[in-house]
């Protein structure tokens, strides 16, 4: 990317899961709760995207961390395989998706610990996650939620934001530490 708008700025993009199977159908335990046939479409075209030049930055993604929930681990799995610069396929299934249970039901100070875990060196990190959590963590990155507004983070959605360095995510206190470049949602997006 030399020359590049945003050269050398690592990347952060937080998402939410896929759409899932419907708790009542899935026969499962909350965790074990499993993507969707959509889900797994709009997974995919998260990854898609990500790999894409529509945000310049992010084929440079090379850190991918997960609630350790099923239908999280999934989306990220679907990401990191669309990633040039994450660990391939093959990779993904022995462990290149590094989970935090603290992802799965932690708070804003569960997710700014899981922040503070990401390599020094790495270009650009995803986190998947679930609601109401992630766009609580959006909104308190953004303005530490003084603003009192949330984004709407529907299934399959993330938030991209690109940082001066990744000192700007120390714990416990990410409060305003950067605003989103961009939120995009894959909901019912057909077009990548």
């Amino acid at each position: 990317m030399a020359g590049g708008y945003g050269e050398g700025m690592p990347l952060l993009v937080l998402a939410r899961h896929a759409h899932t199977v419907p708790a009542v159908e899935a026969g499962t335990t909350d965790f074990d709760r499993p993507l969707s046939p959509a889900g797994h479409a709009q997974a995919r075209r998260m990854g898609e995207f990500l790999a894409s030049d529509a945000v310049p930055g992010t084929r440079l993604i090379d850190t991918v961390v997960a609630s350790p929930a099923l239908r999280t681990r999934t989306t990220a799995e679907a990401v990191a395989e669309s990633l040039p610069a994450a660990p391939d396929a093959a990779a993904a299934s022995e462990g290149s998706v590094r989970t935090d249970a603290a992802l799965y039901g932690g708070w804003i100070p569960e997710w700014a610990e899981a922040l503070v875990t990401i390599p020094e060196d790495s270009a650009g990190a995803i986190i998947v996650g679930h609601q109401p959590t992630v766009s609580a963590v959006v909104a308190h990155l953004a303005d530490g939620g003084a603003s009192g507004q949330v984004p709407r983070f529907p299934p399959s959605s993330i938030a991209v934001f690109r940082l001066e360095s990744w000192d700007q995510l120390g714990a416990p206190d990410i409060a305003g530490a950067a605003r989103p470049e961009l939120i995009r949602h894959f909901k019912d997006d057909t077009s990548s």
